[in-house]
């Protein structure tokens, strides 16, 4: 059985992520595709999770330009019907609602996240949440209508859809964690496309709250994997018992 986890990026330059690094130290493989860079995307035999990160580029609302986008939403719809466990992060969130028939766009007032902010569990998802409920954000876009049937587990003052589950095994979040202290370095953050929008955190508000959350947020995403796919040793996690330990969080 397969042990190869499908990362699909939007800049070859992204492939450090938290979440492929917790996958890997129980047992996977990452293959990573770039689309926006030329990349096909592969077929979907062999692999035994999807993940899709973020983007600075694309919008779900016009999936046509760039075309990657409705590419990667069909894409998306595939790996759904084929039962395969999905994460999608930030942009990878979106495509996920998109993909499902929910909606996405900005803030009339144009607000972004860009920092770190609290997420609030819904009833479903307060089991999901027990290590954090703080984590880094950067986008200005977001899931304004749930697809018919999504399970919302995460809710937040800003943008009301923080993460979503469809079905048994997909997920989508629009936090980012991914994201480590370490890669949030000054330099990083004052060269963000984001920085000077309404609602970005100042530099040094956002180191403050990395060293605060980052342990937490580590907690948060070994907990989620496990529960998620659980190890490779186990085969493709398609009905498997560690699903149903995220689904019973989250149900």
């Amino acid at each position: 059985m397969t042990s190869k986890v499908l990362y699909i990026i939007h800049n070859p330059a992204w492939t450090d992520c938290r979440v492929a690094d917790t996958l890997e130290t129980r047992g996977y493989t990452i293959d990573h595709v770039c689309p926006p860079f030329g990349d096909e995307l592969p077929a979907l035999d062999g692999y035994a999770v999807v993940m899709v990160g973020g983007s600075e580029e694309g919008h779900v609302a016009e999936p046509d330009d760039p075309p990657w986008v409705a590419r990667e939403i069909a894409f998306v719809r595939d790996v759904l019907a084929r039962n395969i466990p999905f994460l999608g992060i930030c942009m990878g969130c979106q495509i996920l609602a998109g993909a499902c028939g929910g909606d996405v766009g900005g803030r009339a007032d144009g607000l972004c996240e860009l920092g770190f902010y609290p997420v609030e569990p819904t009833a479903e998802g307060a089991s999901l949440f027990r290590e954090s409920q703080c984590f880094y954000q950067a986008h200005y876009e977001g899931v304004t209508r749930l697809p018919a049937g999504a399970v919302l587990l995460a809710t937040g003052e800003n943008f009301p859809v923080q993460a979503f589950r469809v079905g048994e095994n997909a997920y989508g979040v629009q936090f980012h964690p991914d994201a480590r202290l370490d890669k949030l370095t000054p330099e990083a953050i004052a060269s963000d496309s984001l920085i000077d929008v309404k609602g970005a955190q100042g530099v040094d508000e956002q180191i403050r709250l990395a060293h605060l959350h980052e342990a937490a947020i580590q907690r948060w995403t070994e907990a989620f994997v496990d529960g998620w796919v659980g190890p490779a040793a186990h085969g493709r996690p398609d009905d498997r018992t560690g699903q149903e330990d995220v689904h019973a969080a989250t149900a």
